[in-house]
């Protein structure tokens, strides 16, 4: 009778040593969990046209700080790798004769891509004509003083015509003969003509109206309007008599 029960423990314990055996190689054969790892960019996006801004800059959100920086491909794509979990906003930097698209806030998550939606830069426009003689800016430029800014439709070679205003300027019209709203046309050879320079004989300098301002924040800033001046020159008294009209000028 012993050794029946010897044989049974022996036969019981062989049997749990067994199915241990299987726990463990169970255990061990088991895949271990996946760990999520980013595959390609962290932040990709498009701006149109493909030509209008100069690089894209991507801010922590916590610390304020520019963290990259981005420039465009020829179709106008731009992206940021390995960038930390977290929010961020994109600004950016616009070519001269665009007005700056706005800022864009964007949310990080680790292991995925996030797409921007495509931007669309606003090009700056303008014409106007001099004494019955068209002209077509290639440009309009942007140039900022302290208290007032000018326009200046150019085309960066024979002429440029600034119209100059005050940085709170609204809608409505302004007498393009005092201190901080003035035109002036400069034509390679020929010099500039002022509006504020217009003798009483003539029509008092001419008028600016503003027609949009687009100026909510975060910025940025244009304005369109048309403009009617005489101008003069200082040293022959020779007179243009000038119009135009322009749209979305960056200031």
């Amino acid at each position: 009778m012993n050794k029946r029960l010897s044989t049974n423990s022996l036969s019981i314990t062989i049997g749990a040593v067994l199915l241990c055996s299987s726990c463990s190689k169970k255990a061990q054969d088991a895949p271990a969990p996946t760990v999520e790892t980013p595959v390609g960019p962290s932040i990709t996006g498009l701006v149109q046209p493909a030509d209008a801004l100069m690089s894209v800059s991507l801010t922590d959100d916590k610390s304020h700080q520019d963290i990259a920086s981005a420039t465009l491909d020829s179709k106008g794509a731009y992206s940021f790798n390995t960038v930390p979990a977290g929010t961020y906003s994109l600004y950016y930097v616009q070519k001269r004769g665009y007005v700056r698209p706005r800022q864009q806030s964007v949310t990080v998550t680790a292991g995925k891509t996030t797409v921007v939606p495509t931007v669309t830069a606003v090009r700056s426009t303008a014409s106007f004509t001099a004494n019955g003689i068209a002209f077509s800016p290639t440009l309009v430029d942007l140039m900022i003083g302290p208290d007032k800014f000018s326009i200046v439709l150019t085309d960066e070679t024979t002429y440029g015509l600034s119209l100059t205003m005050p940085y709170s300027v609204r809608v409505g019209t302004y007498p393009l003969n005092t201190a901080s709203t003035y035109a002036v046309f400069n034509e390679l050879g020929l010099g500039a003509f002022d509006s504020r320079l217009t003798p009483s004989t003539a029509p008092a300098g001419g008028t600016l109206t503003i027609t949009a301002v687009e100026n909510t924040a975060p910025f940025p800033s244009s304005v369109s309007g048309t403009f009617s001046f005489t101008g003069t020159n200082a040293t022959s008294g020779a007179q243009k008599i000038i119009s135009g009209t322009f749209a979305n000028a960056y200031f």
